[in-house]
């Protein structure tokens, strides 16, 4: 079993998402068809968060009000997609969101 550290940094979490995906042999998986599969785990977050809100939902679930739990599972999903992405690509998420937002903290938005 693949082990991720409490108070690990984003560096490890990249590590740890190569490691699993090695480990179930995803790693063939190219970046185009990494993209469209974040893109479907997107809509699946989507639709938690309808269930969460009880919006309207085709298959007629909803989450108990308070229940976060589909939400959380979705979001983990997309983040999972997300380093696997920047992994196949070489970006260090870490450097790239501290980056990003300390310009994004110079931006005024109107």
């Amino acid at each position: 079993m693949i082990e991720l550290p409490p108070s690990a940094p984003m560096s490890a979490y990249q590590s740890y998402i190569h490691a699993l995906e090695s480990e179930k042999g995803w790693l063939h998986v190219d970046l185009v068809h990494n993209c469209f599969l974040m893109g479907e785990e997107v809509g699946e977050l989507f639709k938690a968060v309808r269930r969460y809100q009880k919006l309207f939902d085709e298959e007629g679930k909803a989450s108990a009000k308070g229940d976060t739990t589909e939400v959380a599972h979705e979001i983990v999903d997309v983040l999972n997609y997300l380093l696997a992405i920047a992994n196949r690509l070489d970006i260090d998420v870490e450097t790239a969101f501290r980056e990003k937002n300390a310009h994004n903290q110079g931006r005024t938005w109107g």
